[in-house]
């Protein structure tokens, strides 16, 4: 057993999923597609094909970014009207390239309020949503164009949480279709909301939602609660380097690890299985964007991003 596959046997031990892990012959296999990537002030997420975050930085008057898969790189000024500070908390594409971001703005007065901010393909309109009470913190578009997110229904103060861990459907025009109270949610830090930090993926017919608090969840698109499973044993969310949803419904979880440690999620155990990830010389990818179809994006060395095809 070669040097790094010692390093990631001994990591997962660590889990208690070793034995089990044994077992699994899934592999990621890189590809030839390698491509530049300028680094953002935010970790970038990919959805639908596309890199996504913040340029330098997600507050006072954020500038969205976009990377296509060629390394074409794009940036567009967020305008929220009435706000003197503006704080982007996540940022999502959808299939046509349209932008959307959820976060908070403070008016000069010093009224507060919450946002999802959907932005045209042409970038010549930007539709903004105000949402208070509820308060969303991660966000993802479904290839319908509808926009999912996660987040809290306050109190009208704000001072505390109403419905914490709450999934909430938009059109692209800001019109409510469904709020979901997510069953089974745990605790973070003593907080009942997960949502915060969290991230939302989407696949052809399901979305996923992984918390806070270190649980991985799955919804349909006629918003209706499908699974509830937990991150490896031993794991916490300050350790996780990404999770990734297939247009084939494959999960993958990586950790904060060099190199690249994988595991994908067995539906019908619950348990996550070692992927196999053969290694690059001079990549050394540490965590994953997402995917890009059944392609997995990584990060690498150097300002590139990393492509692997996922084998059985």
């Amino acid at each position: 057993m070669g040097v790094r596959r010692v390093i990631s046997a001994v990591f997962l031990a660590a889990w208690g999923l070793y034995p089990t892990l044994a077992l699994a012959q899934r592999q990621l296999v890189p590809t030839d597609q390698d491509v530049g990537v300028t680094t953002m002030g935010t970790w970038p997420h990919l959805h639908n094909g596309l890199l996504v975050g913040c340029d330098v930085y997600c507050e006072g008057a954020p500038i969205l970014s976009l990377t296509d898969k060629l390394g074409n790189r794009q940036t567009v000024n967020l305008n929220i009207p009435g706000s003197d500070y503006v704080y982007v908390r996540d940022v999502a594409a959808g299939a046509d390239s349209s932008l959307v971001a959820v976060g908070v703005a403070l008016s000069g007065d010093s009224r507060t309020g919450t946002f999802i901010a959907w932005i045209s393909p042409d970038r010549a309109r930007q539709t903004i949503t105000r949402t208070w009470p509820y308060s969303p913190y991660a966000v993802a578009v479904a290839a319908d164009g509808t926009v999912w997110t996660a987040g809290a229904v306050m109190t009208q103060s704000g001072g505390s949480y109403l419905h914490p861990n709450t999934i909430r459907h938009y059109t692209s025009s800001g019109q409510l279709l469904a709020s979901t109270i997510v069953s089974g949610a745990r605790q973070h830090n003593g907080m009942w909301d997960g949502s915060g930090g969290s991230w939302l993926v989407v696949s052809g017919d399901k979305v996923g939602w992984f918390t806070t608090a270190c649980q991985y969840f799955e919804f349909s698109f006629d918003d209706v609660q499908l699974g509830r499973y937990d991150c490896p044993p031993g794991m916490a969310f300050t350790q996780n380097g990404g999770i990734a949803l297939s247009s084939a419904d494959d999960v993958l979880l990586a950790t904060k690890q060099i190199p690249l440690t994988v595991v994908a999620l067995d539906r019908s155990t619950g348990n996550w299985l070692q992927v196999l990830v053969q290694q690059d010389s001079g990549k050394r990818p540490k965590h994953i964007y997402g995917f890009d179809g059944l392609t997995l994006v990584t990060n690498a060395f150097n300002n590139q991003v990393r492509r692997y095809s996922l084998s059985n």
